[in-house]
Order: structure tokens, then C-alpha cells, then sequence
């Protein structure tokens, strides 16, 4: 199944080769993803493959080819997709915000791959209310000492660098304008615990904690605390846009999956891809992806003109995680009793759809 990158017309030449590259990967080479999803198996040859692939680099690209990478890695392995997400959020932090000294230090190593960062925001108590976070960064003589508790924290266990949000303001009342970033290396945190998910269980998802380590000054992103939140917040509209892209991706596949299976199922004499109402539904089907695709991708270039795109970045994320919830469930309904079996891969696309439904904010009241 190749991709339809006719996309590329506005991306260089080099953008194209990129992106043909990914193409080839995921056709030739994510063999038996769905045995490896099920056995939660960590996919250590295919990282090394999006590095030597210049994954880890993808968002310093044109955004809209950037988008058009991750949805073929969606459209691959969704497991796959929060290594590069995570560290793309960290890529764009570091550049953007570092002082000259931390970009001269860290972009390099970030942009090849050989560091490769995760991200840690979420906290047990708070969830997407980052103004809620306790973990804290105290000023001591010569750097900082963090004491942070983190939870639903993705490839941690596997990460060289971790980009972390801790309080060093702990006024009460100082909410968002007391939070600050921190760049942590390999054995400054602990795993506490790993997760067990629903889907995307490829790449480990785990609870965290860093217990009093002195980091200096040059950690603190930007050099000046108090500014975390406005850069995180800035990094998580690229996230947004790369989770919508990746669900377009895994609505592909889902959507391909069902008309694969219609296709050569017969009943009652003829085959279901024949019927008028499952033609009608699997047309409804790709419509909503073409829709999906579309304000991704005008997300993409809102973002890449500057500034902060939320209601583009987050309209995006919406209809392209509706798209691949209603892919996967209508390949459920699709493939009735053999889609509720593990042989087939109706049951891995549902649960890795469910992740775009599950990382919403609550509605507030």
C-alpha cells in the first residue's frame, strides 16, 4: 500500500527524497508489526533505522513535510510515532528557546538521533492542567536541585535526555508563570513503574521520578526561569500536528484493512464491497480522512508561518482522531466475528485509534 504523496508539490526536492524514503520503509520493512505490538516488544532495530531515516530532525523541515512523515509512520506502526514526537517537541524546544550556549551543546546531538530526548509533563494529580504541577526546582548555590514525580511518560526507559516541566516558583498562586523547563540526562531520573496499555504498546509508557538531583544552571532552557510553560506550550502545537498527522496515518490503514477484507468477503453470493451500504459507509469513512488530512496539513502551514496555532493544531488533532476511530470501528463492524480475533489486525488498529480519544482534555464545566 503506498502512500498518496501528492502532497509534495510545494516541498524541495530533498523534502521529496525524504519523504519517498519513509514511504519505502514502511512498505519494506515493518514486517509483523502486529505480532510485535502484541508482545509489547520494544522495537530497538526500528529506532535505529528512524535515526539513520533523519527522523529525529524532521520538525527543523518544512512543518507540512513533517506531517507528511509522521502520518506514514502512523500509517506503519503507531508505536512507533511518540518516540519521534516526544523528541520533536525537545528539538523544537531546544531551538527556539535555548540560550546560544544550549543549542551549540544539545541541537546537534538532538538532531542526528545520537541523544534521543522524551518528554516529561503529565503529573498523577493534574493531567493537561500543567498549572497544577508540584514537581519542583529549587534554587541552590551553582544549579538547581529537582524533586519531580511524573506519570504516563513515553519511552523514558529508552531515552538519552529528558525534557522535564518542574515549579520553581512555589508561591502559591504563581500558576503557569512558575514553571520552567529542564534538560535531564540518562540516570539523573528513575523509572518507577511501567504502564500497561491499551494499545501502542510497543513503546513503553511509564510513571517516573527524580529524587534530588543538583543539575546547573546551563539545564534551565532559556537560562531564565519562569518561562516553561509558554515554551512547552508552544512545543505541543508541533505535537498536536504530528498526533493528527499519525492518526491519519492509522486511518489509512484501517480504512485500506476494510476494504481489503470486503473485498474478498463473500455473503450470501456476493462480496460485501459490493453491497450499496457498505460502499456508502466505507465512502462516509473516506471522506472524513480526506477532511482530517486537509486541516492537518493546513495546520502544519499555519504553524510554520509563526505564532501560536492552537485552535488550527487542536481542530486537527479532533478530526483526525474522530477519522481513525470510525476507520477502525467500521473495519470492526466490517469483519464481525474475525475482527474480534487477534489473527487479523482489525483488533490492533481499534486500540491504537483509542489513543487519540484518550489524550483529550476533560471538557471544562
Amino acid at each position: 500500500m503506498h502512500a498518496n504523496l501528492s502532497d509534495q508539490d510545494r516541498a524541495s526536492l530533498a523534502d521529496q527524497d525524504f519523504l519517498d524514503a519513509i514511504t519505502a520503509f514502511v512498505d519494506s520493512e515493518l514486517h509483523d508489526v502486529h505480532g510485535r505490538d502484541a508482545r509489547s516488544e520494544y522495537p530497538a532495530d526500528l529506532v535505529s533505522r528512524l535515526r539513520q531515516l533523519h527522523l529525529f530532525d524532521a520538525c527543523t523541515r518544512d512543518l507540512e513535510t513533517y506531517a507528511l512523515a509522521l502520518e506514514e509512520i502512523g500509517r506503519g506502526w503507531l508505536s512507533l510515532v511518540p518516540v519521534v514526537n516526544a523528541h520533536s517537541t525537545s528539538v523544537w524546544t531546544v531551538k527556539n528557546y535555548g540560550t546560544a550556549a544550549q543549542r551549540a551543546r544539545w541541537s546537534g546531538p538532538l538532531e542526528t538521533g545520537a541523544a534521543i530526548a522524551a518528554l516529561a509533563l503529565t503529573e498523577a494529580h493534574a493531567g493537561s492542567d500543567l498549572q497544577q504541577i508540584r514537581s519542583t526546582a529549587e534554587r541552590v548555590e551553582h544549579g538547581w536541585l529537582i524533586r519531580a514525580r511524573k506519570a504516563l511518560i513515553t519511552h523514558a526507559a529508552n531515552s538519552d535526555l529528558l525534557l522535564i516541566l518542574v515549579r520553581t516558583d512555589p508561591t502559591p498562586g504563581s500558576g503557569a508563570g512558575g514553571l520552567s523547563l529542564f534538560l535531564l540526562q540518562a540516570g539523573e531520573w528513575t523509572v518507577d513503574r511501567r504502564l500497561d496499555k491499551l494499545g501502542s504498546r510497543g513503546i513503553e509508557t511509564v510513571e517516573l521520578s527524580v529524587n534530588g538531583i543538583m543539575v546547573p544552571d546551563d539545564r534551565l532552557i532559556g537560562g531564565v526561569p519562569g518561562h516553561g510553560f509558554r515554551q512547552v506550550m508552544d512545543g505541543l502545537e508541533v505535537g498536536r500536528i504530528a498526533v493528527a498527522a499519525a492518526a491519519v496515518g492509522v486511518a489509512r490503514s484501517a480504512f485500506w484493512n476494510a476494504v481489503s477484507y470486503a473485498s474478498e468477503r463473500e455473503a450470501f453470493g456476493t462480496a460485501l464491497i459490493e453491497k450499496p451500504t457498505v460502499r456508502t459507509r466505507l465512502g462516509a469513512v473516506a471522506i472524513e480522512i480526506a477532511a482530517a488530512k486537509a486541516l492537518t496539513l493546513a495546520a502544519a502551514r499555519a504553524k510554520q508561518a509563526g505564532g501560536r496555532r492552537d485552535i488550527e493544531a487542536a481542530s486537527a488533532k479532533v478530526a483526525a482522531g474522530d477519522a481513525a476511530l470510525h476507520a477502525a470501528l467500521a473495519g470492526m463492524e466490517l469483519g464481525g466475528g474475525w475482527a474480534y480475533v487477534e489473527d487479523l489486525e482489525f483488533s490492533r488498529f481499534l486500540r491504537d485509534s483509542a489513543l487519540f480519544i484518550a489524550g483529550r482534555a476533560p471538557t471544562r464545566s
